[in-house]
């Protein structure tokens, strides 16, 4: 009945289908459709998932199960003059900077203070009229950047004492101040299987970069504009950056979307030039960015062993066509997608990819088994009366956050 009761609040060019994981081939446990005339979906467009999942987090109590987590935020006020307080201005560095001013047509001195904290990095700017701050809301409230935060206003009342406590000046609300940055996160809890998926997921191609970083076990795509996105083992990325070993942490992977105001993704989605910190720190449009994001990168599919793919292609293709796309199978284990891309037409490269893409042959599994596809809880379990949340502060995470 609830799930019924939330299907009524989509909007009528959008509806929800719900299902089983996997009985479509999706692993998402649902599939966004969209009906609009005969035409089918343009994979480049504006989805109406983004507006109909905004309506449904709106419902009560759907933000408190909306499984997905705020990270790193960073934002701006313009209401200075701001100073660093004089009993902490020994934590402060001032740097003056002397440069010519082509428009002024003068010599032009600047000074900028920054504060780096485990809690936060402050810093003025402009002539002490520019105050930006950035913190980890997770790291504020439980020590650590593992335990879930979906509800930011605790962490950004935090955040608002920290900074008034070494700022001078006028601090409204931080929900209040200029988005600059947002990290939108989900841990996967994916066990031994974790280096295989790494592994997989070093072939997808995404973005415009790519890399596969040894540090922390994982991959990143990222463009110049202002977005990457990343995925890693959080239990290495802990041990190295924070010296802990956090057992609970083992064979985590951490799907992580950072987006930047330069990158315009948000504004363009919500319509909107000049957003907030409260603006963007919704469960709902988190979890609308995480579901969208996953399935544009083909990774809310089940990826298959390569030993099956002869199998596959054999039972769904014709064997001339299931013959072409085997031969492209066994080119993605020494080729990158973008090589494939460069070679091949447009219009080609597309088509096998929607061919294989839905036997989740884009790419194969790395290992020699299959592997179960990387997708968000489904609505339909976050509604059920069982659906239910916590993420309870110990005294022993909370030891680098900021106290209650």
């Amino acid at each position: 009945m609830q799930a019924q009761r939330i299907n009524a609040h989509l909007s009528p060019r959008g509806c929800i289908a719900w299902g089983e994981a996997g009985e479509r081939g999706l692993g998402f446990g649902f599939v966004f459709v969209f009906v609009v005339g005969a035409r089918g979906t343009d994979s480049h467009a504006l989805s109406n998932t983004w507006e109909s999942v905004q309506e449904i987090g709106h419902g009560k109590g759907m933000r408190q199960i909306l499984k997905v987590m705020f990270d790193t935020v960073a934002g701006k006020f313009e209401k200075g003059p701001y100073l660093p307080k004089e009993q902490t201005k020994d934590s402060w560095e001032t740097r003056t900077r002397d440069f010519y001013d082509s428009k002024l047509g003068t010599r032009l001195t600047s000074i900028s203070h920054t504060l780096s904290r485990p809690e936060a990095r402050i810093g003025i700017f402009g002539d002490s009229g520019i105050l930006s701050v950035e913190a980890s809301l997770p790291k504020l409230l439980h020590g650590n950047n593992l335990i879930p935060v979906n509800e930011a206003g605790e962490a950004l009342r935090r955040l608002g004492d920290f900074v008034s406590n070494y700022v001078e000046g006028e601090i409204p609300d931080l929900g209040e101040m200029d988005y600059l940055r947002v990290d939108y996160c989900h841990n996967f809890q994916l066990g031994s299987a974790l280096p295989d998926y790494v592994s997989t997921l070093s072939k997808v191609s995404f973005l415009k970069h790519r890399r596969t970083t040894d540090g922390y076990g994982g991959v990143e795509w990222w463009s110049e504009n202002g977005r990457r996105i990343r995925a890693y083992d959080k239990y290495k990325e802990i041990l190295e950056q924070d010296d802990k070993d956090i057992p609970q942490a083992r064979g985590t992977l951490r799907f992580e979307i950072q987006l930047r105001k330069k990158s315009g993704y948000l504004q363009r989605r919500q319509h909107n030039k000049k957003l907030t910190l409260q603006d963007v720190l919704k469960p709902e449009i988190a979890y609308c960015c995480l579901v969208e994001t996953l399935n544009t990168m083909c990774l809310g599919l089940g990826f298959q062993a390569q030993d099956t793919a002869r199998q596959l292609v054999d039972q769904n293709f014709s064997f001339r066509k299931a013959t072409r796309l085997l031969g492209l199978i066994r080119r993605l284990e020494t080729e990158s997608m973008e090589d494939i891309r460069r070679v091949c037409g447009r219009s080609t490269f597309y088509s096998d990819k929607k061919d294989l893409r839905g036997l989740g042959l884009w790419p194969p599994s790395a290992g020699t088994v299959s592997l179960p596809a990387l997708g968000m809880p489904p609505l339909e379990n976050l509604l059920s009366a069982e659906a239910t949340f916590s993420a309870t502060t110990t005294e022993e995470a909370n030891l680098n956050g900021i106290a209650i």
